[in-house]
């Protein structure tokens, strides 16, 4: 009897993890500036740096891509994504919209459990000192309590939606300058105000209260990128 060899159905699990690690380490390099927008991936130069070999830098370029930090052209390969205004409207206003479906379904759906996350989120933010505060951590903690809604939604499809904006949405928070002296009050203040109306289960009071506070946020960042001469005036 004759067997035929065939591919098997899952990929085995070290490829999986070299994959994730090139994927953790380039989005890494991003938003931390060490790769600058415009700045080319070359997948030898990469596979080098994080001694794998290039396939799993091309999975992880391919992953990187879909998240929306790395573009790739058909005559210029890989290269890190650079923000236009045209991609600053479309992201805002896509975040909006999820995040509206998000808050709804924590509205309808979670549990005292669910919520408890955003609350431990609130009071971590709340222990650190404002010393210690820095763009960075409160970029992490603003889609670490983001992200707790989404999974309080219990939306499985939005949330995956979700994860393919967040790393944009990171991106813009680190864009900020210096933060404002009252940002461990304001901060604080608004977020919890989204846990208390997600807590009141009122869907169109929670869907006013994201809006409000995605479109503050940007048009913060708009004055600010115009201020920097990143966009026009009259953009």
């Amino acid at each position: 009897m004759t067997t035929t060899s065939v591919d098997p159905p899952l990929q085995p699990r070290e490829r999986r993890v070299l994959m994730d690690d090139a994927v953790d380490a380039i989005r890494e390099a991003i938003l931390n500036g060490r790769l600058a927008p415009g700045a080319r991936l070359i997948e030898d130069d990469l596979a080098s740096m994080l001694n794998v070999s290039r396939g799993p830098i091309r999975q992880a370029l391919a992953r990187l891509q879909q998240e929306g930090l790395v573009v790739h052209e058909a005559h210029r390969g890989a290269s890190v994504a650079e923000v236009s205004p045209a991609d600053i409207s479309e992201i805002y206003s896509l975040r909006t919209a999820l995040e509206r479906l998000a808050m709804a379904g924590a509205c309808e759906r979670a549990t005292p459990a669910d919520l408890a996350p955003l609350e431990a989120i609130l009071t971590l933010f709340s222990s650190i000192p404002r010393a210690a505060i820095t763009r960075k951590t409160v970029a992490e903690l603003d889609i670490d309590f983001h992200d707790a809604i989404f999974r309080a939604a219990k939306h499985q499809r939005l949330y995956r939606a979700w994860q393919g904006l967040r790393s944009q949405v990171m991106v813009f928070l680190l864009l900020r300058d210096a933060l404002p002296d009252d940002y461990l009050d304001s901060w604080r203040r608004d977020h919890q105000n989204l846990l208390d109306v997600i807590r009141s289960r009122a869907a169109a009071k929670a869907a006013a209260a994201i809006e409000a506070h995605i479109g503050g946020a940007y048009e913060r960042l708009r004055a600010m990128l115009k201020t920097r001469g990143q966009l026009p005036p009259d953009a």
